[in-house]
């Protein structure tokens, strides 16, 4: 029987999905909560959640992208997927790079999303939605080999920050002090994008990664 955390803040749709579970085979408690710390809570008390369904843009303190990185690290046994009303290649990046197995959107039928869910229970991962365009999610990761590296572009997590934040017109040394990096930090990461995109300046690198979705301008 799998185990279900939904972490929503939207009553209605807690409650739709909660319907849709109890009416599947295969699932024992579905439990909901509508924050991060509550979801916290909840997995530390609840060791035997199997999976946590989570919404990126929850209305509380910690968005649901960072919740992502908490959940894998504090509970490395709890798999996580996505649901979101967002179809933002960046927001899916971040999530997958985050440790979710699966995004998918909310306008996806209530029988895809059960099925989603026990996919993932049973190990699948890198899997998105029938209103998601997989095969651009895919391009954006620069092919399926970097896709099951979990690494758009073959860029790493701290090298998805620093050319966020470029995009973001952050200078070199906000970065560094957003980041807590040296100076000379931020200079090879960003040397190391260049390289991994095969071009000769950084600006090229956010309009190619702004087109391709990878950052948000």
């Amino acid at each position: 029987m799998i185990n279900v955390l939904l972490i929503e803040d939207s009553t209605v749709f807690v409650m739709g999905l909660k319907l849709a579970l109890s009416s599947a085979e295969g699932f024992g408690a579905v439990d909901s909560v509508a924050t991060p710390g509550s979801a916290v809570s909840f997995l530390n008390a609840h060791p035997e959640t199997d999976i946590a369904v989570v919404d990126i843009t929850l209305e509380a303190e910690t968005d649901g992208l960072t919740l992502l990185g908490i959940i894998r690290d504090a509970f490395p046994a709890v798999k996580t997927l996505v649901l979101s009303h967002y179809k933002k290649p960046a927001y899916i990046l971040r999530a997958i790079t985050s440790g979710a197995c699966a995004y998918l959107a909310k306008d996806s039928s209530p029988e895809s999303i059960v099925q989603a869910i026990k996919n993932v229970a049973s190990g699948q991962c890198l899997f998105f939605g029938e209103t998601i365009d997989a095969t651009k999610i895919t391009r954006i990761f620069g092919g399926e080999e970097k896709l099951q590296a979990r690494k758009p572009q073959g860029l790493t997590p701290r090298e998805l920050e620093v050319l966020q934040l470029t995009t973001s017109g952050y200078s070199n040394p906000q970065i560094a002090s957003a980041l807590e990096i040296s100076l000379n930090t931020v200079d090879s990461y960003k040397e190391r994008i260049k390289g991994k995109f095969g071009l000769d300046s950084i600006v090229e690198c956010v309009a190619h990664a702004v087109a391709d979705g990878i950052v948000t301008a």
